[in-house]
């Protein structure tokens, strides 16, 4: 098994994967439907943070809510277990060890 990768790194990564470098470029996924020719989509992003999503979270939060017709909005317990999750891969790296988010926050 690989040891987990520095702190230094880890950071430099997150910073590219969430909007945080100079260089935008166009994401884009392959979809892969059985029995079809697979195809790239280009991902639609936004500007700023999280690619667009920062602006859109804090107008939830503070401002006029947008329509949300697929119900994909978090909530609080949402929240919580995110934010359980990442205190459980601290932990994991910090020890190596696997943990349980049930060990650290009931939600």
């Amino acid at each position: 098994m690989d040891p987990p990768r520095g702190a230094g790194e880890h950071r430099r990564s997150r910073a590219a994967r969430h909007g945080g470098g100079r260089h935008r470029r166009p994401y884009r996924l392959t979809l892969r439907r059985f029995w079809e020719r697979p195809r790239e989509i280009e991902v639609a992003t936004g500007e700023g943070g999280h690619g667009g999503g920062d602006a859109r979270m804090l107008e939830d939060v503070i401002g006029t809510p947008a329509p949300d017709p697929l119900h994909r909005a978090a909530g609080a317990a949402d929240g919580a277990r995110s934010l359980v999750t990442g205190l459980a891969a601290n932990r994991s790296f910090e020890t190596g060890l696997p943990v349980r988010t049930r060990d650290l926050l009931e939600v």
